[in-house]
């Protein structure tokens, strides 16, 4: 339960007013939900092919970009989804959903510092992207800055209930600083929300 998620964030929308960026963003996120689900309950390498996609990355709109990068990336060309994303920033730096999958990779792999610094970039440009909040809340668990983590994680719950995800870390993250009643109460409702939870080293 404390892998980070992917993709573009699922706070993009579409209706009969959305932008054409909203509305191509918006296929993306179809995308990655179809790709990516149930992906915080299962590990994936940061590594990735050498093969195919870079030489794509050299021209394109942001959107566009964001587009190849995140297949590239959920194929598991995850050096080529870099190198996209990087591609975007040099077009628009304050890019949410760039920083926001650099973030991504590079907490995987391990890079406590630099995801954090990428998940802060991409929430000053949206406060809203939660899937970034919940990103970094794992971080800052990770690295020992466990308050500030359960406050991050309880953004997340206050604003998505049904966040199983968050829910159970909290519930973990509570129990484990004393607060077993309301800990058991995340920890049993994120059960009830996602019963895989419950399997065997889970």
């Amino acid at each position: 339960m404390s892998q980070a998620t992917l993709g573009v964030p699922s706070s993009v929308t579409t209706g009969p007013t959305t932008s054409p960026r909203r509305r191509l963003l918006a296929l993306v996120v179809v995308l990655a939900i179809v790709l990516v689900a149930g992906s915080f309950l299962i590990g994936r390498s940061s590594g990735g092919s050498s093969r195919g996609g870079a030489a794509t990355a050299t021209a394109g709109t942001p959107d566009e970009l964001l587009a190849l990068g995140l297949q590239l990336h959920l194929n598991g060309q995850v050096d080529q989804a870099r190198e996209v994303y990087l591609r975007v920033l040099t077009i628009d730096p304050n890019n949410a959903f760039a920083n926001y999958n650099l973030g991504e990779i590079s907490q995987v792999s391990g890079d406590t510092a630099t995801a954090l610094t990428y998940y802060d970039t991409a929430l000053a440009a949206d406060p809203t992207l939660l899937s970034a909040v919940y990103n970094r809340a794992l971080v800052l668990r990770d690295v020992g800055r466990v308050e500030e983590a359960a406050a991050e994680l309880r953004r997340v719950v206050a604003a998505d209930p049904n966040n199983a995800g968050a829910a159970y870390n909290l519930g973990v993250l509570l129990i484990a600083g004393g607060n077993v009643k309301e800990g058991t109460e995340l920890v049993n409702r994120s059960i009830e929300l996602d019963p895989s939870i419950r399997r065997p080293g889970g």
